[in-house]
């Protein structure tokens, strides 16, 4: 299964899933119904009193599970947060903590994914993680103290990518919308307990004073406990759906972290450890529950059918056939330093790639080797380690950013110049001149690499400092009258992986289920692919002719795009289905490899095609350069 088939399969899944979610709705709706029949005595305005109970049963239900949802499209922090979760900071001196930070960059660079933010759940003895957001762009990585102590970085690293494939094939998306549904469930058992307690308490001088009263209250003491033992049940049921969604996902996942790391021994010796530990993967965090089916493994103690994962064994069996059946011991261990190897094989650039292993780059999405994790380690070590601590102060981040949009040209340099000064400060003008002539020349696969590296701290402005930085960054991209590929690159890295994070948007749904239907869209995409890589006008067509011979309808070529036209193509294919995304991306890919060799500039292009349309693709190779900054 690949990657977009996993997407799909998801997408999928999430319409059985509303399907479940509204039968154990009418399930719940209709067992309060004849609890208020058996509460009521027969009249004439029982019929009223039933459909206004079913009314106001439905509403509350739908209503909690659209507040949920709502709260959930903040992103994964949210999650991370009610888990007791603290922000790892990019600056952090702590070694496990750096060490985590350094795997989760590592990883997201070679999968070409935006660099998530980092949760420690610092009470939390077991061994757990969970990925959490409704996208890349605010995904959240969590892992707990046990996880960091007790684990080895090979196997911590087995861990993290088993969470990152979760991101990648479209499972957080879904564990999100579970998350949401299943407190519409749940809402019900809140409201009968909550009864319960305060008629408990007040019913006795109701009684005592008010015999009249007194019925009254031990009818609603009855519907209280009548809705708790129903809201019981319909949390059973929605934890069962839960749990039922989550299982088969996991093997998907377990295979996914294999390929991602090409070593079986990480994520199984993870699975081993648990196994051994007294406490295994048990989270305490009193939210737990909810967030069951999110974990790397079972967060508490749960019977076979609601349990989220499959069991440890046959999860461990599935990727090492000969297992002996013994667990490790997972006691916590000294810290030392951390040996990650320098000697790894260096690539140097490459100006043409056979059109092979360009094309087999879309197949390739989300399915990680071991070239793309040594490509990741690559771009985030070429990032010079000094460089790496300067951009955890969110001061020298955004002055990365005007540095890389200051233009070259002294007609327009003093202009922008003055500006920044004026709009940021004399020291922000300062350091982003300095940081203009430290990259000047530097390869755009480490521009970019720079850049993402970025974003953990620039998430860490405050909503007046972001509306700042995001309007400076506009200004100097448009300051000479002409877009750039670069500036139109870093536009989208920043506004689409930083503006979801500030911007609090709904869960996108799909709007395109047919190619044909973005045809004018796919035009202009696949017309500019075709003319930035083309020696001249007759190239351009030849590529551009290879590419679209698959489609129904033929267009004539439109050359470069404007800058609009481009982020209105891209915004319409982040809402095609999954299928429909892989037909534009192979025939930009197309595009691109006609003259079987592929420009860093061409590279870059494709890698912001696939990130605007939600399909991370990683660095090509050839793309890292091979002097460390």
């Amino acid at each position: 299964m690949d990657f977009f088939e996993a997407q799909d399969e998801a997408r999928k899944k999430t319409k059985w899933l509303i399907l479940w979610f509204i039968l154990a709705v009418i399930g719940v709706v209709v067992s309060v119904d004849l609890l208020v029949i058996a509460l009521v005595d027969e009249g004439p305005n029982q019929i009223y009193i039933v459909i206004t109970a079913s009314v106001l049963t439905g509403g509350i239900m739908l209503a909690a599970s659209g507040y949920k949802t709502t709260q959930l499209s903040a992103g994964g922090s949210v999650v991370a947060e009610d888990l007791g979760g603290r922000l790892v900071m990019p600056g952090s001196t702590d070694f496990e903590e750096k060490r985590l930070l350094n795997i989760v960059s590592e990883m997201a660079l070679a999968s070409g994914m935006p660099v998530p933010q980092v949760y420690l759940l610092d009470h939390e003895e077991g061994i757990n993680a969970f990925a959490a957001g409704t996208e890349p762009s605010n995904a959240v990585i969590g892992v707990t103290r046990g996880c960091l102590q007790r684990l080895s970085r090979e196997e911590l690293s087995g861990v993290i990518a088993h969470e990152f494939s979760h991101i990648i094939n479209g499972d957080m998306r879904l564990n999100m919308r579970l998350m949401g549904l299943v407190f519409g469930l749940v809402v019900i058992s809140i409201i009968g307990r909550g009864m319960v307690e305060l008629l408990r308490f007040q019913g006795g001088s109701s009684r005592r004073n008010n015999k009249e009263g007194g019925n009254v209250m031990l009818v609603l003491f009855l519907l209280g406990l009548g809705l708790l033992v129903i809201g019981g049940l319909g949390s059973f049921f929605g934890r069962l759906i839960q749990a039922a969604v989550s299982r088969q996902r996991e093997f998907l996942a377990d295979a996914s972290s294999v390929q991602f790391t090409r070593n079986p021994d990480g994520i199984v010796g993870a699975l081993k450890k648990i196994g051994g530990s007294e406490i295994g993967s048990k989270i305490k965090a009193p939210k737990a529950v909810e967030a069951s089916h999110m974990f790397f493994s079972n967060g508490g103690m749960f019977n076979f059918f609601l349990m989220t994962h499959p069991p440890l064994d046959v999860r461990i069996r599935a990727v090492q056939k000969n297992w002996d059946g013994k667990f490790e011991s997972s006691e916590i261990k000294p810290i030392a330093a951390d040996r990650t190897t320098n000697n790894e094989e260096r690539k140097s650039p490459l100006d043409a790639l056979p059109g092979a292993v360009i094309l087999g780059a879309v197949s390739g999405i989300g399915e990680g080797e071991r070239r793309r994790i040594s490509t990741g380690q690559e771009l985030h070590r070429g990032v010079s380690q000094r460089w790496r601590e300067a951009i955890q102060d969110r001061e020298v981040a955004q002055a990365v950013i005007f540095g890389l949009l200051l233009n070259e040209d002294d007609q327009f340099l003093p202009k922008e110049i003055s500006f920044l000064k004026e709009e940021a400060g004399a020291g922000a003008k300062e350091l982003a001149l300095q940081w203009q002539a430290e990259t000047r020349g530097l390869h755009s696969a480490r521009k970019i690499a720079l850049v993402e590296l970025a974003l953990p701290t620039l998430r860490g402005l405050s909503p007046s400092e972001y509306e700042r930085f995001r309007d400076i960054t506009r200004w100097l991209i448009a300051s000479d009258e002409k877009v750039e590929l670069f500036e139109f690159m870093i536009q989208r890295v920043i506004e689409r992986h930083l503006g979801s994070h500030f911007e609090r948007k709904a869960f996108q749904n799909i709007c395109y289920h047919q190619f044909d239907r973005l045809l004018p869209e796919a035009n202009i995409l696949v017309s500019t692919v075709s003319e930035i890589g083309a020696g001249c006008a007759e190239d351009a067509e030849s590529a551009y002719l290879e590419a679209t011979s698959g489609w129904k309808v033929r267009l004539d070529r439109k050359g470069v795009s404007s800058h609009d036209e481009l982020d209105e193509a891209l915004d319409k294919f982040a809402q095609a289905s999954p299928l429909v995304k892989r037909q534009i991306l192979v025939a930009c890919v197309t595009a691109a490899a006609r003259d079987g060799k592929l420009s860093s500039g061409e590279a870059e292009l494709l890698r912001t095609i696939a990130d605007s349309i939600g399909c991370p693709l990683p660095p090509f190779p050839g793309e890292v350069v091979e002097e460390e900054i």
